[in-house]
């Protein structure tokens, strides 16, 4: 079955350097990939280093425009880094542009990105050449820069000196430009769905390990140590995350904790349920509790269907069994608080709520917040009348409305 729950906004709350990250440890090699050690983001593989600026373009600014600051910036950051040493001369340099719109390159980026022997880049460098400078003059008392926006003037000085003319020209070689017009999360989304991963938890599983890459990242950050992470760190982790999501051994909640203000505003709803609880004079905390069980309940059971993980008729047996649970604790709670029947309410709902965390679901274990949600929605409908209750008297006590 296609999932269709997750909406790519919803990634929106991650760095674009740590879905980047993500992005390039799906992978069946042995790569490690950093973030800010070599570059914004670095994969090293089979002793080859690729080396990625990644830019994020939420405006009609375009990076990838012949006369950019951020290109330009870019290619001088890239020829620091070789000079110094700290990035291999023969790196592959790659120019990622995440974009809100429709990016074009312009003919000095397209022509440099499709430049790969030394004839083409050294051709496509003379070409860039007289496109921002002009065609040279014999002029030797003018600075032909003088002309150019204090912006880029110094990268595009530096880039342009003779004595650079080789390793800006290797640059031109090894670089490679790619570009997610509006795309970028659908092309994370199809990535991460091409591992072996069950389809019907995908996209929790893509946030785990969205999380898993930022926790792992701050682990390094916060010691002040530049973050990399193993593919086979990767791998381990999201096995653990498969195996956590196994519906042979327990469902997995689709579910949040509601907020505080959340499970506030349930109980002050004062649906059925909740009345029910207040008969038998439950304390706040219960009350939030279940408010809390039965908001979670409803989703998750909305969730599991729709993503096929259970059937219609599973979720029909798994009430009948809480309603038999609660028939035989009625009775049995009944002989024992017979004159009481605010100490026998509470006890029918709290032994009907540890039984509850014993019942399980298509023959598997829930969490323990579902059990006693369903409870809570046996115990809401009908409004005057439902299938099941903590007081003695509690249809009696909701029609009267006394509660």
């Amino acid at each position: 079955m296609s999932n269709k729950t997750l909406v790519p906004d919803k990634l929106q709350g991650y760095l674009l350097q740590v879905r980047h990250m993500l992005y390039e440890l799906i992978s069946v090699d042995d790569r490690v990939v950093s973030v800010e050690k070599l570059d914004d983001v670095a994969v090293e593989v089979d002793g080859k280093v690729i080396a990625e600026q990644i830019k994020s373009v939420t405006s009609s600014n375009n990076p990838m425009a012949e006369r950019s600051v951020v290109f330009w910036k870019t290619l001088y950051n890239w020829c620091t880094y070789i000079e110094d040493g700290s990035l291999p001369s023969d790196a592959v340099l790659r120019f990622v542009v995440v974009a809100n719109g429709t990016i074009t390159p312009g003919s000095i980026q397209e022509t440099f990105a499709n430049a790969h022997s030394n004839d083409e880049a050294r051709k496509a460098f003379d070409d860039a050449k007289v496109t921002i400078l002009g065609t040279p003059t014999d002029d030797s008392a003018v600075d032909i820069y003088d002309f150019l926006p204090d912006t880029y003037r110094e990268y595009i000085r530096y880039l342009f000196d003779e004595s650079r003319e080789k390793i800006v020209c290797d640059i031109i070689k090894a670089m490679e430009i790619e570009i997610h017009c509006d795309t970028y999360d659908e092309d994370l989304v199809k990535r991460f769905n091409s591992q072996i991963i069950p389809e019907e938890y995908a996209d929790l599983l893509l946030i785990d390990m969205l999380g898993w890459v930022t926790q792992t990242v701050e682990s390094f950050t916060k010691n002040n140590k530049p973050a990399c992470i193993a593919a086979k760190d990767y791998r381990q982790a999201l096995n653990k995350q498969i195996r956590a999501c196994d519906t042979k051994a327990i469902l997995r909640a689709v579910s949040k904790v509601p907020s505080n203000a959340e499970q506030s505003g349930e109980v002050e709803r004062l649906d059925t349920y909740i009345r029910q609880l207040k008969m038998i004079e439950m304390d706040d905390s219960t009350l939030f509790e279940a408010a809390s069980d039965f908001l979670r309940a409803k989703v998750d059971k909305i969730e599991w269907a729709q993503r096929g993980i259970v059937i219609d008729s599973s979720f029909a047996d798994f009430y009948d069994e809480l309603y038999r649970s609660w028939t035989n604790r009625k009775q049995l709670m009944g002989l024992q608080y017979g004159t009481d029947p605010i100490m026998c309410g509470k006890a029918v709902y709290f032994n009907c709520r540890e039984d509850s965390g014993r019942q399980k679901l298509q023959g598997v274990e829930v969490p323990a917040f579902f059990g006693n949600g369903s409870l809570h929605v046996l115990a809401n409908d009908p409004v005057d009348a439902p299938r099941i209750g903590w007081h003695p008297q509690y249809i009696k006590l909701l029609k009267e409305g006394n509660i």
